[in-house]
């Protein structure tokens, strides 16, 4: 079974040699060939007919081109990326390393000051007097309390 397809022969090129009209008075109609004969005429022409359209190379290429240009700058754009994101961890790293050491540093102070001997030695410098006699206060008796 073959289809019949009705082509329009008033594209833009062909519009001043269709504008007169036939013999007979009417405006001229479109030709009609079914698809046997167009596939004879392609096939005498040398040319391979399938029923879809076909792409040439040169949009093979074209696409193909596009793509690795697309894939290239998205390949920089990660590795840019990945490289920051590097250099700012190796940075941070540094910082916590150096954090980490000034945290025991203050430790150790910290242990210092608080030992006995330094507070022996501060409460001499401060000309501070040692208690000898303790005296109690007892709470059973009448004491305001706040």
């Amino acid at each position: 079974m073959s289809r019949v397809v009705a082509l329009n022969n008033f594209g833009a090129k062909n519009f001043v040699k269709y504008t007169r009209k036939t013999a007979d008075g009417r405006a001229p109609r479109g030709k009609v060939f079914s698809m046997d004969e167009k596939k004879e005429k392609y096939l005498r022409a040398g040319r391979n007919f399938s029923g879809s359209s076909q792409v040439s190379f040169t949009g093979y290429a074209f696409f193909l081109l596009l793509s690795v240009v697309a894939s290239g700058i998205f390949y920089l754009y990660q590795v840019n990326d990945l490289a920051t994101k590097g250099y700012e961890i190796k940075e941070s790293e540094i910082r916590i390393q150096n954090l980490e050491r000034e945290n025991k540093k203050m430790q150790i102070r910290e242990v210092e000051l608080r030992s006995m001997y330094n507070i022996e030695n501060a409460a001499m410098d401060l000309d501070l007097v040692s208690s000898s006699k303790t005296d109690y206060l007892e709470a059973d008796g009448p004491v305001a309390m706040k």
